[in-house]
């Protein structure tokens, strides 16, 4: 995996020596007009979309994603669900209770933190995750001895810094000391294509690079209704790891799901339920319900499963958390995990 990642990072290089740097145009404002925002660097297949070169001929083909197992921690519960007014801080507590970030995050990983930032609207429209929690993970990645904490989101409506800028994750991340990544709603490059090796219905899909260099990637959803998955959960998250999201419904939607997330495999779910969209879903505006619980697993099917009951749904009525489950990819049946409320 290691040769992996460093051919893919000299093809980067190889392809920003070819094509030239954003010379005198500023590079912030490069990256808001090829579509992309970003608080740190550019990598892959990324340099040569903005310098407007073509696509390597043989672009590197990868059939997994990062390791999800975490470090065994004696008596530590399977999933953890603290509940408080400050929706950072109960992320926190929810972690700790797990045994901690370092359990999940070692010193010099590159950690890719994918939340739910696809809205502009602020942390009680519940349409994106808090930038409290989005913060407070990364802080706890920093503080495990993370080399790099990249948050990458491909946006749904309009441009990635009005998202950004609205929601407050932008702003959250680059004061936690990560890096911002993220692609306006109508980009449909900068991606490697990957093999989905135990994919059912999706067996190749094109993916943002830094989902398959990193070494963990921890999904913070927030939870909500959705008109066509039911629920939007931390399964569900993921599809903003695809350079073209709309493709997911081709393979249908649910079956797509579990197959994306056989490749990507979470280490860790921190789900934001602070505030709870009710109806209405993903984009809203709707009914709101404030939870204030934050749900943390290791477990993405257990983390997801949980929350269904804060929306009175049993896990089988979601579809994807049902075939999650049945691929081995979590346990959706929360009577055989060892649960502490916090």
């Amino acid at each position: 995996m290691k040769e992996d990642l460093h051919r893919q990072e000299f093809e980067g290089r190889a392809v920003e020596s070819r094509c030239g740097s954003p010379g005198a145009l500023e590079r912030r404002d490069f990256l808001k007009k090829a579509g992309i925002w970003t608080g740190g660097i550019l990598m892959g297949g990324a340099l040569a979309a903005l310098a407007g070169c073509t696509e390597p001929k043989a672009p590197l083909v990868r059939t997994s994603g990062p390791s999800s197992s975490p470090a065994p921690v004696a008596g530590a519960p399977d999933l953890a669900a603290a509940t408080g007014a400050d929706p950072g801080e109960t992320a926190r507590r929810a972690v700790d209770a797990l045994g901690g970030m370092g359990r999940f995050v070692k010193a010099g990983d590159m950690v890719v933190v994918k939340p739910n930032a696809s809205f502009m609207d602020g942390p009680e429209a519940a349409t994106s995750t808090n930038p409290a929690v989005v913060s407070q993970v990364v802080t706890m990645c920093r503080e495990a001895g993370a080399s790099r904490v990249v948050v990458l989101e491909h946006c749904l409506r309009g441009s990635a810094d009005a998202c950004l800028s609205g929601n407050g994750i932008g702003e959250a991340v680059t004061r936690a000391g990560g890096e911002m990544l993220a692609f306006d709603a109508g980009n449909r490059g900068n991606g490697v294509q990957a093999a989905v090796r135990s994919g059912v219905a999706l067996k190749t899909v094109s993916v943002y690079p830094e989902v398959l260099q990193a070494d963990v990637v921890i999904t913070v959803p927030r939870a909500k209704h959705h008109g066509s998955a039911g629920l939007s959960l931390g399964m569900k998250n993921f599809i903003g790891v695809m350079t073209d999201m709309s493709s997911i419904h081709n393979f249908g939607l649910h079956q797509g799901i579990a197959d994306l997330n056989s490749l990507v495999r979470p280490a860790l779910s921190v789900v934001d339920a602070s505030v709870i969209l009710l109806d209405n879903g993903p984009g809203g505006p709707g009914t709101t319900h404030a939870a204030n619980t934050i749900i943390a697993s290791g477990d993405v099917v257990a983390a997801d499963s949980y929350t269904c009951g804060l929306f009175g749904r049993l896990p089988q009525e979601i579809e994807y958390v049902s075939l999650g489950n049945r691929a081995g990819l979590g346990e959706m049946d929360l009577n055989k995990l060892r649960i502490a409320r916090v």
